[in-house]
């Protein structure tokens, strides 16, 4: 079985001269043609994929596994240094050449235009305070953002103000909606639209899961005005909660409070939201009975035994494949990615009801059914992304992106 190949993304020179600096946030573009990745020191990379994917099979051929003959050798299309941490990249659907990045220590969203090639931002989008108590608060960034695929004025962002705000780029560079949870700086996380874009769906550092109609009760008119317009959530799922109703889940281990990392729709079946918490561990939420029915537990990161005194587990960002409701996870035990089975039924090897008494008679019902996965790597991956038509995988690390190609050509045991 072939391993994942490492390809720099970082251009030379401008690292962390302390080493610590990862990759926060990778993504292709709708059609696959481009890689935009950040990183947590403040880079802004777009790679052409068809280069990236050739010098990384040309360097398996060459070289093998040996990373230090990979560093440096892929140069990308455009490399813009912010001088500030970047924590999530989104490509604008309705516009390919345009790049938004959010930073958790910036209330500001910053618009790129790869066409131009500048390294300076075409536009910068700016969170209106909703009280006097937050004009103070612009070191209180945004975590993550999304581009509206039904209409190309709206960009939405999550914060750690616990509040998901809205632009319409019509009518100002300033927030035109912003949408609060009770609890008052309840920091979000991670932000996701359904399909038809009426409802925003955000996971919090505090374990919620919140969702807002975007409608709220009004016409689309209310994204106008240059009022500032309060939507209170339509829903409220504390995670922890439901997976304390998990019985044999409890009888395990202990359940306490994690933090939603990152969360994700499933695209083959979109009533499934993934999540990831900060304990490592991850699962579904079905959203139409509002039940965890898919869950995977590793050990924390926190408990092994070389882990350091002061150890940092950062920010996952798994990913869809785009078929097949497999999930794509950076283990936070070993280098490399878990492949996890999320199908939508009782043969998936995460459903909760899962007996392991019956594990040999279960085996055998899931011919045709893919079980979870491990692929090595060379060093601990943090962020995933999956390519729009087929099967391959990015996967960004804490130095470098990791290439996988057709993840189905491999036998899955």
């Amino acid at each position: 079985m072939r391993e994942f190949v490492p390809v720099d993304v970082l251009q030379p020179g401008r690292g962390n001269p302390n080493g610590r600096e990862w990759i926060s946030g990778v993504e292709f573009d709708s059609k696959g043609v481009y890689l935009a990745s950040v990183t947590n020191i403040g880079c802004l990379s777009v790679h052409d994929y068809e280069t990236l994917y050739c010098k990384s099979t040309s360097n398996q051929i060459k070289h093998g596994r040996k990373e230090k003959d990979f560093r440096n050798d892929t140069k990308p299309i455009l490399h813009i240094s912010t001088h500030e941490k970047l924590d999530a990249v989104r490509w604008n659907p309705t516009n390919q050449d345009e790049v938004g990045c959010v930073s958790e220590r910036s209330s500001k969203i910053l618009l790129f235009d790869i066409a131009c090639m500048s390294v300076e931002p075409s536009e910068v989008l700016k969170r209106k305070p909703k009280s006097s108590l937050q004009q103070n608060m612009e070191h209180i960034g945004l975590s993550d953002m999304a581009f509206s695929h039904n209409d190309k004025f709206r960009i939405l962002a999550c914060g750690l103000d616990g509040n998901l705000h809205l632009w319409d780029r019509r009518a100002s560079k300033s927030s035109c909606s912003v949408m609060s949870v009770s609890s008052p700086l309840s920091p979000l996380s991670s932000l996701e639209l359904t399909s038809d874009e009426q409802v925003a769906i955000v996971g919090s550092k505090y374990g919620n899961v919140y969702a807002w109609d975007l409608r709220g009760g009004r016409t689309s008119a209310a994204f106008l005005s240059h009022k500032e317009v309060y939507h209170p959530p339509l829903a409220t799922i504390n995670i922890g909660s439901l997976l304390g109703k998990i019985s044999s889940l409890k009888a395990q281990t202990e359940i306490g409070s994690s933090g939603i990392q990152s969360i994700n729709i499933d695209p083959s079946c979109q009533h499934q939201l993934a999540f990831h918490l900060s304990n490592g561990w991850s699962g579904i939420l079905n959203l139409n009975s509002l039940k965890v029915t898919h869950i995977h537990c590793p050990p924390p990161p926190w408990i092994r035994e070389d882990a350091p005194t002061t150890y940092v587990y950062h920010k996952r960002k798994p990913a869809w494949l785009h078929t097949d409701s497999i999930y794509a996870v950076g283990s936070s035990l070993g280098n490399g990615i878990n492949f996890l089975d999320f199908s939508p039924d009782m043969k998936s090897s995460c459903y909760v009801t899962y007996d392991s008494d019956d594990l040999q008679t279960d085996i055998e019902e899931r011919v045709g059914h893919s079980l979870n996965h491990f692929l090595q790597a060379s060093s601990s991956v943090v962020s995933c992304a999956t390519h729009p038509l087929n099967t391959s995988i990015i996967g960004g690390t804490e130095v470098c992106a990791i290439f996988h190609d057709n993840f189905f050509n491999y036998s899955l045991v």
